[in-house]
């Protein structure tokens, strides 16, 4: 081995090891730092043209910051204790709904459709089904419960380290927002490819993030509001609780809000609440079900290539991985690996 080539490999050996170091240093703290730069990102256009306004990057920087933290925390904060308490109460509900026999005169209601007495005799033991039923709805809504309620004890313990994130996060905020195109341009030089595989890698990454954060994400905003207040002018109970799934699946592909809505509107159908099925169904495919057909078309169009077999797998994986980071991080992700591949195919390494 020549001299110059130990230097090397020492270099990059050392490099490495101080690059772990620097993550694994800041990782009790990376959760701030990643929503901080979604926050950063989210909001950058509106800071460029108060930017443009004030020519001033320090004022506008720190304004937008404390727009953004008085739009997004009072809300998030609010948002996540009702969101807890109707998460404890499930368990509640769902006891007296078993207990009462609710679920069970359910099933023999189901049974009593002529197309279900044709195949109930050939596919379905209705017994060991109730049974069934009966501790996974227990179960489900026990663990959501103790969940909750680990998460909310978790925050109050930790009182001092909260606080001490969202202080992070407002700082982190201010200067990704300030110094976001210098850090931008910093990662871009010393990413070892050429000009222009490095180009379409940087330009692949920022169309994906745009897409998810300032399409997909604003689009599952407005479903899970509108969904909210449908849910709760129907009279349906936990409304706040529905909202939230319906956030959540609207953000995977091939899923999406019918997931939460139309198993709402089969229920209240087969216990004879007719009006508010029909009710529910129509705003659900007309309402909430088209604002993904408005909205999104025209925040993303067709920034992302990705099939979305590939999204639907990936995103569940990367919640399951990363949780509810991987949303943001599976189809970057997916989007990196596709423009690799891409530059390996040109090389013929």
């Amino acid at each position: 081995m020549t001299h110059d080539k130990f230097i090397s490999y020492f270099f990059i050996a050392l490099l490495v090891f101080v690059v772990s170091m620097v993550i694994y240093i800041f990782s009790p703290f990376f959760k701030a730092i990643f929503w901080s730069a979604i926050l950063a990102f989210t909001f950058y256009p509106v800071y460029a043209q108060l930017n443009r306004l004030l020519k001033n990057e320090t004022v506008s920087s720190l304004l937008m910051t404390v727009l953004i933290f008085l739009l997004v925390i009072p809300p998030v904060i609010y948002l996540i204790v009702n969101l807890s308490a109707q998460a404890i109460d499930l368990y509640p509900l769902a006891a007296d709904y078993v207990r009462e026999g609710r679920l069970e005169a359910l099933i023999d209601h189901v049974r009593s459709f002529h197309v279900v007495q044709n195949i109930e005799d050939r596919l379905v033991q209705w017994e060991p089904l109730k049974q069934n039923l009966n501790e996974w709805m227990l179960s489900s809504a026990r663990a959501v419960g103790n969940y909750t309620a680990a998460q909310a004890g978790t925050i109050t313990k930790n009182v001092f380290f909260v606080i001490l994130n969202i202080l992070m996060m407002f700082f982190l905020v201010f200067v990704f927002l300030k110094d976001g195109n210098a850090i931008y341009s910093f990662i871009y030089e010393i990413v070892p490819l050429e000009e222009k595989h490095k180009y379409l890698v940087f330009q692949r990454i920022s169309e994906t993030f745009s897409a998810v954060i300032r399409g997909q994400l604003l689009t599952s905003l407005a479903q899970a509001t509108v969904a909210g207040i449908i849910y709760w002018a129907i009279g349906l109970p936990l409304s706040l609780f529905f909202a939230m799934l319906t956030f959540i699946t609207s953000m995977i592909p091939m899923v999406g809000t019918t997931a939460v809505w139309l198993p709402l509107v089969i229920y209240l159908a087969v216990t004879h609440q007719y009006m508010r099925a029909g009710l529910l169904a129509v705003l659900g495919f007309f309402v909430i079900g088209l604002i993904d057909n408005f909205i999104k078309p025209a925040l993303i169009g067709k920034k992302t290539h990705l099939p979305y077999f590939l999204l639907f797998f990936g995103i569940l994986g990367g919640i399951k991985f990363f949780g509810l980071m991987g949303i943001f991080l599976a189809p970057v992700l997916l989007s990196l690996f596709f423009a690799l591949i891409a530059i390996y195919r040109e090389k013929s390494w």
